[in-house]
């Protein structure tokens, strides 16, 4: 009845995905506050949740916390997705009708720790007219904690690396994410990797609204 190449959908695959983002400029001596947390989408994704995820905007960038529950066990480049890692995908006009990556998507990577001293860069792929230079990986900002049975990071990515990021003109992001881990399946936010080919399908990210209630005036 039906051929090897089909796969069950995930529930996740019949709705979009969209909620908040709180406003904290960047400050690497704290933490974000637990408001800041992104919803897990684990059970929508038939996934085991292994990872909390805590995202802020502001006007120099955005701060991604990542709080991994399994010890850090081993990474690599340039497959990434081999080992430990963590994958960040954004689209800065948050456009839903391409169907590949415009100028204003990014696809980074950031290790625990680095790998022939890479610990963190762009990865996106363009098509020939939408193509821009990557950002300069010393740009981005990666701070690791490691404990026996967990790691965390937290990372930064300033404006220089956003193309088309403009709080005041476009209140949404597209984004998601694909946390990796060495043996064991990854950990998604809001399309599985193994049905859809997401690091160049931004209509598939959820939307992120950017929350201005904490701004100041």
């Amino acid at each position: 009845m039906f051929n090897e190449d089909f796969r069950p959908l995930n529930p996740i695959s019949f709705f979009s995905l969209a909620c908040d983002c709180h406003f904290q400029e960047h400050d690497p001596k704290k933490d974000l506050p637990k408001k800041f947390l992104l919803p897990s989408t684990s059970d929508l994704c038939s996934e085991e949740s292994f990872a909390d995820v805590s995202m802020a905007w502001g006007y120099e960038g955005i701060t991604v916390q990542v709080h991994v529950n399994q010890a850090y066990d081993q990474s690599f480049y340039p497959e990434v997705s081999r080992g430990d890692s963590v994958e960040l995908f954004f689209d800065t006009r948050d456009v839903k009708t391409s169907g590949f990556n415009t100028r204003f998507c990014h696809h980074f990577f950031i290790l625990p720790k680095a790998v022939e001293e890479h610990q963190a860069g762009e990865l996106t792929h363009f098509r020939t007219e939408d193509t821009h230079e990557l950002c300069n990986p010393k740009l981005i900002t990666v701070a690791s904690t490691f404990k026996k049975s967990s790691y965390s990071l937290k990372i930064f990515l300033p404006v220089q690396c956003l193309v088309g990021y403009d709080p005041e003109q476009f209140d949404r992001l597209g984004f998601s994410y694909r946390i990796n881990r060495f043996q064991g399946e990854p950990q998604h936010f809001s399309a599985v990797s193994q049905d859809y080919q997401i690091e160049q399908q931004p209509s598939l990210w959820s939307s992120v609204r950017l929350n201005h209630e904490n701004r100041a005036v």
